[in-house]
């Protein structure tokens, strides 16, 4: 996968101290990837645990998530009989709404539990899920397992979607949100009855999705409450120079959004405004391939 001319991939590289399992496995969302090695660490919980080191190269300091990732695997299988070691470089936004800890979550899994069934797999990856966001709907660890682009409705089987042409977009990033995905799902839940409507209205836009709807897409979020003030304004200038953009995770109201997805017909005429308005962007391929075996 490429990232600003860049190849990255998220490589979670686990192996025993008798020798390495001989695969690594690989995730990714939104065709982003790990590459930055802004820093080691390694931690050791015990005694019992000298054969097993986890080493992060990663912008996230909380390793909350990777622990219980581990803690859920292992919950599993009963144990592991061998030591092993993780190695993870990041280079991927956290808490902006890309479906971190989906990708993060499938590669520690299919990394630990390599010889589990497929189920067995996505329950583990289900529960993690469910630790960090209160619960989840599923769709971000589908999309990171399968890859592509597929139609998901929660309890159906998901539909692989073929788009021709595919335009292309760029990620603006509006700020990491101050509420944590656990909080704002939490909120859309309480307004569920209140706007029912415009959640069907949302159902309908992703049944029959065209680009030009997701100016429509944006509005209805905006309309519920889950877009923040500095989002909405950096929505606005994009929608002023004939672009369209909208948040692509759970939004955020205090602070940032997280990630916009954004469009442009003239993509070099998005490029230029957030330049000019020191945003931050990243060039982005959608529909790549989900986790992998090496």
């Amino acid at each position: 996968m490429e990232l600003n001319g860049k190849k990255y991939e998220i490589n979670f590289s686990i192996c025993t101290r008798e020798g390495d399992f001989g695969r690594r496995a690989w995730s990714g969302l939104w065709g982003y990837g790990f590459g930055n090695n802004s820093g080691v660490k390694s931690e050791s919980e015990s005694e019992k645990d000298k054969k097993r080191k986890l080493i992060i190269r990663d912008k996230c300091k909380d390793l909350s998530l990777i622990k219980k990732a581990v803690e859920f695997c292992e919950k599993e299988v009963g144990g592991f009989n061998n030591g092993w070691e993780i190695k993870i470089e990041s280079d991927l936004l956290i808490g902006s709404g890309l479906g971190s800890s989906a990708a993060i979550g499938t590669a520690v899994v299919w990394g630990l539990l390599q010889d589990c069934p497929e189920k067995i797999k996505d329950k583990v990856v289900k529960k993690i899920e469910d630790w960090q966001h209160g619960k989840s709907s599923g769709v971000d660890q589908t999309i990171v397992k399968n890859g592509g682009m597929i139609k998901f409705r929660k309890g159906e089987k998901i539909e692989k979607v073929k788009i021709k042409n595919l335009p292309e977009f760029l990620l603006i990033d509006s700020g990491k949100p101050k509420e944590s995905t656990r909080e704002m799902v939490r909120l859309v839940g309480e307004k569920k009855e209140k706007y029912g409507k415009i959640f069907k209205r949302m159902g309908e836009i992703s049944e029959n999705w065209k680009v030009e709807l997701i100016k429509e897409n944006e509005r209805l979020l905006e309309e519920i409450g889950v877009v923040g003030r500095k989002a909405r304004r950096m929505v606005k200038e994009i929608e002023e120079i004939g672009g369209m953009a909208k948040i692509c995770g759970a939004g955020g109201i205090k602070k940032g959004s997280g990630i916009l997805l954004g469009y442009h017909k003239n993509i070099l005429k998005l490029r230029k405004l957030a330049e000019e308005r020191k945003w931050k962007v990243y060039q982005v391929e959608l529909g790549v391939k989900g986790v992998k075996y090496e």
